[in-house]
């Protein structure tokens, strides 16, 4: 993390829950859920304002769906025989998002790499990975 500089050129891998929050009103007038999972284009587009807010300019983007994780969450004074009567589900949406991308802003880079992008990172999703690339010609 110390050699990043600007105008480097680097790999990277990020498997991120690329999701849009809408508001309440929106979410009423078109009766959407809370959370919307984003695909495809929007996914990508996401993915390009997530890697610009973590100081990095996207030069190749290749963006593919993997499996979403899923697991239940328990309140935590909650003992093994009561689990049974909470159901609160987790799913997170998951894009794996893969390319070459130039840093713009090492300290932005620094934290992202260290804090993660978007939502679910307790359930691995956005953990930002980097590796050094040739520049490009």
């Amino acid at each position: 993390l110390d050699a990043l500089e600007p105008g480097r050129t680097l790999h990277y891998r990020c498997t991120a829950s690329p999701v849009r929050k809408p508001g309440a009103t929106t979410r009423a007038h078109y009766k959407l859920p809370a959370v919307v999972p984003l695909n495809g284009t929007a996914a990508d587009e996401w993915w390009h304002r997530q890697a610009d807010q973590a100081g990095l300019k996207t030069l190749t983007l290749r963006s593919q769906p993997v499996d979403a994780a899923r697991d239940r969450q328990y309140p935590a004074d909650t003992t093994r025989a009561d689990r049974t009567k909470h159901n609160n589900r987790i799913h997170h949406h998951r894009v794996r998002f893969d390319g070459t991308a130039t840093v713009t802003d090492p300290d932005l880079l620094r934290t992202a790499v260290l804090s993660g992008i978007g939502r679910g990172k307790a359930y691995g999703c956005g953990l930002l990975s980097i590796a050094p690339a040739p520049d490009p010609a």
